[in-house]
């Protein structure tokens, strides 16, 4: 093997090491991000069903002083 294709080999085996290092690093940023995005959806999750709580609280409490002025 002459010094041509040992050059071209290790040129090859480097790019094929930097590949595998970015396909590596693009895996972990999609576990990242896919754990980033549950968490936000828990959260999301969260706000909503206090939000409707609240707001069927308002509700009742709107009915019960449209009921009390209709009865008036």
């Amino acid at each position: 093997m002459n010094k041509f294709e040992k050059e071209l080999q290790s040129y090859a085996r480097a790019k094929h090491e930097k590949h595998d290092a970015l396909m590596k690093a693009f895996e972990t940023w999609g576990k990242d991000m896919e754990a980033t995005l549950n968490k936000l959806e828990k959260i999301n999750d969260a706000l909503f069903q206090q939000f409707q709580a609240n707001m069927s609280d308002a509700e009742a409490f709107f009915a019960k002083k449209c009921m009390f002025h209709h009865f008036r």
